[in-house]
């Protein structure tokens, strides 16, 4: 009987141990929340650590303002609570009323609910970000041009430049009136950039700044997590998204190239 059970319970609970290490720890809520029967909502600043640096911080503040709009104008009759400026700011001014911080409130569902009842809001909605990783790669395989005469000459050739931003963040929700998480998952958003140009030119190429992909990700991160909040009212937000990429057609050994 003994054995019996250990072979049972055994696999559960590897199970279990599996899904919070590929949670960072959390226990995944992975169903839609029932944001559309809400009435009022508040959708509190994306957390950041204290040590990150300021861009990412705006971020976080971005995220939560692009969300709300973006809820707002699906959810018509539900009223949305978020903070909108440093002059407009419900939920911070409600924070600091309650002696609460964003750490604490993402931490813990019940002071989360507190802060809802506050509001006198059914959902909140909280997240944290973390520091986007950008990067670029280049591939300095020659590439022609198509239409273009055969030849492997400066003024023939092409080579490919690759930008990314990834983004990613944890996202709850909680029932303010029961103080239960009915939500909580990591979503992201992972943007591409591509330059194609010929070698003799490369050195004159102005490319994406790291201002200008965090901006970007204010704007297509917070489309993704409105979609995974509410995918039945939103049309479908890819995760992957090619934001640029040459309007030319190149061939390399391995034929037509493509931007992905």
């Amino acid at each position: 009987m003994i054995r019996f059970l250990a072979i049972l319970f055994i696999p559960l609970f590897c199970i279990t141990i599996a899904g919070c290490i590929l949670g960072g720890g959390e226990v995944n809520i992975t169903t839609p929340p029932e944001i559309d029967k809400a009435k009022r909502v508040v959708v509190t600043p994306f957390y950041t650590d204290a040590s990150a640096a300021e861009e990412v911080s705006k971020l976080g503040k971005r995220i939560s303002v692009n969300l709300g709009e973006r809820l707002k104008l699906t959810l018509k009759d539900a009223e949305w609570t978020y903070d909108i400026s440093n002059k407009v700011k419900p939920v911070d001014d409600k924070l600091s009323e309650l002696g609460l911080t964003l750490e604490q409130v993402y931490e813990d569902p019940a002071l989360a609910a507190k802060l809802g009842q506050a509001l006198n809001a059914d959902l909140v909605i909280i997240g944290m970000v973390e520091k986007p990783n950008l990067k670029r790669q280049d591939y300095n395989r020659h590439l022609m041009k198509q239409g273009s005469q055969s030849g492997i000459s400066g003024t023939s050739t092409y080579i490919r430049t690759r930008l990314t931003a990834l983004g990613r963040t944890r996202v709850k929700v909680v029932n303010a009136n029961s103080g239960e998480l009915v939500y909580n998952n990591r979503v992201q958003s992972y943007l591409k950039y591509w330059y194609a140009y010929q070698t003799q030119m490369s050195e004159m190429q102005i490319y994406k700044t790291d201002e200008e992909r965090y901006a970007d990700l204010g704007k297509y991160l917070p489309l993704r997590i409105a979609y995974v909040l509410h995918p039945t009212g939103l049309r479908l937000e890819e995760e992957e998204q090619i934001l640029l990429e040459p309007d030319i057609e190149l061939k390399g050994t391995g034929g037509i190239v493509e931007f992905n």
